[in-house]
């Protein structure tokens, strides 16, 4: 038996040797796939980052209404007598309130008004014996240290008293 070599260079229809063309093509669609890939982690990254960003605007804007809630809450932290458009500060208290580092969240009510008839006047009913109070909440939360950004939340608020 009698085995003969042959060459492992190829010819193309041509008539050309195929030398590492193959070789240069591959190379060539890798870093184009390489830099599809490296666009696609980007955008992947910048997502997470927009949701991270949505989901903290939520849980901030849902706190301040809480701290409006806790206000309104407790008749006392509204204010029945002196000066208008001054604002009471309120002490928030709860867990549901504890801030990290040097974030902050503040809250206070403003009598908007002077005590005044209850709504629907015009017949007479039993609220007659009472007055109207109109009150302005606020409430702010910053954190921005932390880069959560800043919420700010202003709620009008209508409570029904003893007549003045």
């Amino acid at each position: 038996m009698t085995y003969r070599k042959d060459h492992m260079t190829r010819e193309v229809s041509g008539g050309q040797l195929q030398k590492g063309v193959v070789l240069v093509v591959v190379l060539m669609m890798l870093i184009g796939i390489t830099l599809i890939s490296m666009a696609t982690v980007n955008t992947s990254v910048m997502e997470l980052r927009m949701a991270r960003n949505a989901e903290s605007g939520v849980n901030n804007f849902q706190t301040a209404l809480s701290a409006v809630d806790f206000v309104i809450s407790d008749p006392v932290n509204l204010p029945k007598v002196g000066p208008l458009m001054e604002p009471a500060a309120v002490t928030l208290s709860g867990s549901v309130f504890d801030v990290a580092g040097s974030d902050t969240i503040t809250a206070s009510a403003v009598r908007v008004a002077e005590c005044s008839p209850p709504p629907r006047m015009q017949s007479a009913n039993s609220l007659m014996a009472f007055s109207a109070f109109n009150y302005e909440i606020t409430a702010n939360l910053d954190k921005n240290a932390g880069g959560m950004g800043q919420t700010g939340v202003v709620q009008g608020f209508l409570q029904i008293g003893p007549k003045c």
